[in-house]
């Protein structure tokens, strides 16, 4: 039966919606790992004393409970799939703006930016997720996506480890823009909107596409 599951994600009706399931969760979390595994240890190694390295990180993180319920708030007033669009993106643009970054007060500003959006997708993703899948198969669509969102939480911080001495901080980052650029648009392009429709009106979507 599990088998018979993995094999309906990837049916004609289910491909693209599972590839943007994949994508979403790959997005969202390697980048959300390869940000606040690092950050303390880039800022030291960018220059930054530990003691304003640990309150900038500190900042950084509280960021996450407005942005997470900020994204929640939106979820309804505007859709899942619009939130986490334009959360993704907006997050994408702040890690461009860490990338470029050329003083302190940029670097707070951008990160903390960067934490209010990221962590705001999430709120949009959890509820989202569950929604694009048929009933029969939700719970495995959902769990197999968040489980390839996990392997990009394991990948994340090596790959910064081994990015970082070769591109610097403005690579690390650079490469952060574009990995949440990816996750915008193929919600963007290969998502369905579920604002105000019933589980039946989804399907029929997803039948039609």
């Amino acid at each position: 039966m599990p088998l018979a599951k993995l094999k309906a994600l990837w049916s004609r009706q289910l491909a693209g919606i599972t590839a943007m399931a994949w994508l979403m969760w790959l997005s969202i979390t390697f980048s959300y790992y390869a940000f606040f595994t690092w950050i303390p240890g880039l800022l030291v190694q960018s220059g930054m004393t530990i003691t304003r390295s640990f309150s900038y990180s500190l900042v950084m993180y509280l960021a996450q409970i407005p942005g997470y319920f900020s994204g929640a708030w939106l979820n309804e007033k505007i859709g899942r799939r619009a939130t986490i669009v334009t959360y993704m993106a907006r997050g994408g643009f702040s890690a461009l703006g860490l990338a470029l970054t050329h003083s302190d007060a940029e670097i707070l500003t951008s990160g903390f930016l960067l934490s209010f959006f990221m962590n705001g997708t999430y709120a949009g993703v959890y509820a989202y997720a569950p929604e694009v899948f048929p009933t029969e198969v939700s719970t495995t669509g959902m769990g197999v996506a968040s489980a390839i969102g996990r392997l990009g939480a394991i990948a994340a911080p090596i790959l910064v480890g081994f990015l970082y001495p070769r591109l610097g901080f403005g690579g690390v980052f650079g490469g952060t823009t574009l990995v949440l650029i990816i996750g915008a648009l193929a919600v963007l392009i290969m998502g369905v909107s579920t604002r105000g429709r019933s589980l039946e009106e989804i399907a029929a979507m997803r039948l039609n596409r």
